[in-house]
């Protein structure tokens, strides 16, 4: 039983965390995304270049949160392509383009 709940838990809070990601996505436009990853840019470090201090810390803060309880940034991204299908192809389009985000993330937890 205490498995089941764990791993519950663990799925509820990735897609508390990819519909927050959803709606930064939002409010940045798929459009304005799909020039980012067509120039080889990460959307990612993009992003996090554009945000506060406070805001960087509470990133970083959730994410370890997230990291602790078992929940990869992988598992997160997912996420997001099931939520948003339209996504997906932007993900996959370029060859590595999920894994450099990947690592663009971790760089940032590593950073503070």
């Amino acid at each position: 039983m205490t498995s089941f709940m764990a791993r519950s838990t663990r799925h509820f809070f990735a897609i508390k965390a990819a519909r927050q990601i959803r709606q930064e996505i939002e409010k940045a436009g798929l459009d304005n995304l799909k020039i980012l990853a067509n120039a080889g840019k990460s959307v990612v470090g993009t992003y996090l270049q554009g945000c506060s201090p406070q805001e960087k810390a509470a990133y970083r803060r959730d994410l370890n949160a997230l990291l602790q309880m078992g929940i990869t940034v992988e598992m997160v991204l997912e996420e997001v392509a099931r939520q948003m299908p339209e996504l997906a192809p932007i993900m996959e389009s370029k060859q590595d383009y999920k894994e450099t985000e990947l690592r663009e993330l971790e760089r940032f937890l590593k950073e503070g």
